[in-house]
């Protein structure tokens, strides 16, 4: 939120100078090309070794990958997941519906992205995409538990607003800089809490040793209560679905065994490895303006976003997903690093681009 109003405050200060003229362009700003469909100047200037054909086909195929991917994870959950719950369940819970809903809207990013390319007109898309990796956080940092609630609308709606407001006053590259830096923040928190949201999945997953069968809080006494808790009802669950499996092979010997759940920290890590490979291919294309990483950045997503699909399938409702307790401290130091991160990629970006 500073961030925002400090750059507000810099591009009305800028207006005055210049007699409050309206300033589409600072002074000495480099080149840029036009859009593909509207003709009028975008968010990318020249970029060395470019190569039109091997670009669109990237983009083409990250396109592709996204739409089939998305397609595949709301056909099961609509068509196979939802109809077998009971009326009063059907549900797969705020955390997925949210991740669903951002890979709709990074759908419609990159297939904006591939028609018109980046710009103030592509922002409208993109900003999306950016506004589910908040609310994402918002599930994991301060437990927002219902994505309709009012307030939680409302500040979704603001930032939309202040987002979109700022990237059409500011002049080039302010706009262009100030959306990637709130982007490329966003991209390391979301990366850095996925992170610490599997090691804490996988953590009370050991704790709740199937070999050993014993309730976790017997065990260690410095460990938190929650944390126990948590371990203990997982192997309450352990047994209770080993109790269900061994009862149904008795009353069928020929029934083939049932397959093992996979761990939700395993599931979760998938989550972990696509955010890091996004938030690595903005960063990267953020250093230098060379082809070969804008096409690693259009690639990632290839990758990363069909495994955010790949999630939804494997973990349909996140019934087991276990939320780290909030430590307010620890979250500010993660928005902390976040902008420190962001603004030094852009530092690098900047300093690259005036000694080429």
């Amino acid at each position: 939120m500073i961030s925002k109003l400090f750059v507000f405050f810099a591009v009305l200060v800028s207006a005055s100078i210049v007699n409050a003229e309206w300033m589409s362009v600072v002074p000495g700003a480099p080149e840029r090309g036009l859009s593909k469909l509207f003709g009028i100047p975008t968010w990318i200037a020249h970029i060395k070794d470019y190569d039109e054909d091997a670009m669109n086909a990237t983009t083409v195929f990250s396109v592709v990958c996204i739409a089939f991917s998305t397609l595949n994870a709301l056909y099961f959950i609509f068509f196979i997941h939802l109809p077998k719950l009971p009326r009063n369940q059907k549900t797969i819970g705020p955390f997925n519906s949210l991740v669903a809903l951002y890979l709709v809207a990074t759908f419609f990013a990159s297939l904006s992205f591939s028609i018109m390319s980046v710009g103030r007109i592509w922002a409208s898309f993109g900003v999306f995409h950016n506004l589910f990796e908040i609310a994402l956080l918002s599930i994991i940092m301060i437990r927002q538990k219902s994505v309709t609630q009012r307030g939680f609308v409302a500040t979704c709606f603001i930032y939309i607003l202040m987002t979109m407001f700022i990237v059409i006053i500011a002049p080039w590259p302010l706009d262009a800089l100030f959306f990637k830096f709130q982007g490329l923040a966003t991209d390391f928190a979301l990366c850095i809490d996925l992170g610490r949201l599997y090691y804490h999945n996988k953590a009370i997953h050991e704790k709740a040793s199937v070999g050993s069968m014993m309730l976790a809080s017997t065990d260690d006494e410095d460990v938190s209560d929650g944390f126990n808790s948590e371990a203990d009802e997982i192997v309450h669950q352990l047994h209770r679905q080993r109790v269900k499996e061994n009862r149904q092979m008795q009353d069928d010997p020929n029934k083939a065994a049932p397959n093992v759940t996979t761990p939700i920290h395993k599931n979760i890590m998938v989550l972990y490895i696509a955010a890091f490979l996004h938030a690595a291919g903005n960063a990267l294309v953020t250093f230098s303006n060379d082809f070969i990483l804008w096409v690693i950045f259009q690639f990632m997503y290839a990758i990363a976003f069909p495994m955010y699909a790949y999630y939804i399938i494997a973990e349909p409702d996140a019934s087991r997903l276990s939320l780290y307790k909030v430590n307010y401290l620890k979250e500010m130091l993660v928005v902390c690093a976040s902008v420190v991160v962001a603004a030094s990629c852009i530092a690098i970006g900047i300093y690259n681009a005036l000694n080429e």
